[in-house]
């Protein structure tokens, strides 16, 4: 899909740049040309970010991420540190997951000043991976 959407911007820009190609549209074509760089670029990162977000753990770090940025944006942590505790205990039975979750609310506790609340996330990561 990607190559034929590709295709079909490229044969619909030289149709247009073709019979007015000359020095002094050196310019205005060598811009179609970076935009249809450009273009492309973005394709082949929005296929990637298609590809890693069908996954679960990356699908659940992207969620997390956004949660976040969003609260970071509004000065709203607490709120951010309310949802992600919840979604805890939404998922008590997936470790990536949780390991997910667990290690950004460390940084939000870290952030917001409760270093005791941050430490014991790393330390539920630990007991929650058998390492305590």
């Amino acid at each position: 899909m990607k190559t034929l959407v590709l295709a079909a911007l490229v044969a619909v820009s030289t149709t247009f740049a073709a019979p007015t190609f000359a020095e002094d549209h050196d310019a205005e074509f060598e811009a179609e040309l970076d935009y249809l760089e450009e273009l492309m670029s973005y394709f082949d990162l929005s296929e990637q970010f298609v590809e890693l977000a069908s996954k679960p753990e990356a699908a659940v770090f992207f969620a997390v991420e956004g949660i976040v940025e969003i609260h970071e944006e509004n000065e709203t942590l607490p709120e951010a540190i309310a949802i992600l505790e919840g979604a805890l205990t939404e998922l008590p039975g997936d470790r990536a997951a949780r390991n997910i979750i667990r290690f950004q609310l460390r940084d939000l506790y870290a952030e917001t000043g409760n270093t005791q609340a941050a430490i014991e996330q790393l330390q539920a990561v630990l007991t929650e991976n058998g390492s305590q």
